[in-house]
């Protein structure tokens, strides 16, 4: 099996692309977005971080700035699709469903790379992220816009990879998938925020009866209760007959409700969620877990920006 041209293409969006905080200490300051272009003021950012809980945001960190987190996901607190949890494993937290240690930094002030490790499916990702277009005041331009693409490669030795004998170089490919989102959002007020996505994704090896290919269409929201506080949730639809919520493949679609809590230096998440994984290639495609059957799992996210560049007096 030969690397198809899709393989190459996403590969080089990745590599070719991917801002958002001025350079200051407190992170209000940092998230504070009064950029002004011919007059026109931009809006704030509508979210604190670059991603809801599930989805990324169309947040992008600025120039010269890095971004660390640190994710991590439990076991299901009730019935999953390993079992079901109990006092002996504390409900799930006594278990780890996956860990996240993520890298970006800020190329332009509108273009992030980053890097990242996943215990799920031992994923590498590299991926990259790209704010073409940024909401105004004055309403000229209604939302923000961001690309966002991703190349995982898992680490993880598959035993179906090498069933038809293929060559090095095929069952090297398999471990590759490819993520790319369109991320669409809008600031309604200083408490209300809301985004839109599409995601495509290709994976080069699935199961018989999978799809290479899939849809989804991704919705979240954040809605600030206090100065430092907010209510974050985002839930994904995925698209095509395979993944049909509650069908007979026992494939659900990703829910995720939390709050989060903005520190001076860090933002700080805490989450409930029915996907077990952080990357987009297996929350998207493969949540085997359901709220209605206990498979909600506790997950939390802490988010430290770093000044790597001269700062500025304003």
């Amino acid at each position: 099996m030969m690397i198809n041209f899709r393989f190459y293409l996403l590969a080089l969006l990745c590599i070719l692309q991917s801002s958002f905080i001025l350079a200051q200490d407190d992170m209000l300051k940092l998230l504070n977005q009064q950029d002004t272009l011919s007059g026109k003021e931009f809006v704030n950012p509508a979210f604190k971080t670059s991603r809801i809980i599930n989805l990324q945001t169309a947040e992008v960190i600025k120039k010269k700035l890095f971004d660390v987190k640190i994710s991590h996901r439990f076991s299901a607190i009730g019935a999953s699709s390993n079992g079901t949890s109990s006092v002996h494993n504390l409900w799930g937290f006594d278990e780890s469903s996956d860990i996240r240690i993520s890298f970006d930094y800020g190329l332009t002030n509108n273009w992030n790379i980053g890097i990242a490790r996943s215990k799920y499916y031992e994923n590498y990702e590299l991926n990259t992220k790209w704010k073409f277009a940024s909401q105004r005041r004055n309403n000229s331009n209604p939302l923000t816009a961001t690309l966002y693409f991703v190349t995982t490669y898992s680490g993880k030795d598959n035993f179906v990879y090498t069933l038809d004998n293929p060559s090095k170089q095929t069952a090297f490919n398999r471990h590759f998938s490819f993520v790319s989102q369109l991320i669409l959002s809008r600031k309604f007020s200083d408490r209300l925020s809301f985004e839109l996505s599409p995601i495509y994704i290709h994976r080069i090896f699935v199961e018989q009866q999978d799809q290479n290919e899939s849809f989804a269409v991704g919705a979240g929201g954040r809605f600030r209760i206090t100065k430092r506080m907010s209510v974050i949730a985002d839930y994904v639809f995925n698209l095509g007959e395979y993944r049909k919520i509650n069908n007979k493949n026992g494939i659900y679609n990703p829910l995720g409700l939390g709050l989060e809590f903005e520190t001076g230096g860090h933002v700080f998440s805490l989450m409930f969620s029915n996907a077990a994984a952080i990357n987009e290639t297996q929350f998207v495609t493969n949540t085997v877990d359901t709220w209605t059957k206990g498979g909600t799992r506790f997950c939390f996210t802490i988010s430290r920006i770093f000044n790597l560049g001269k700062k500025k007096k304003y």
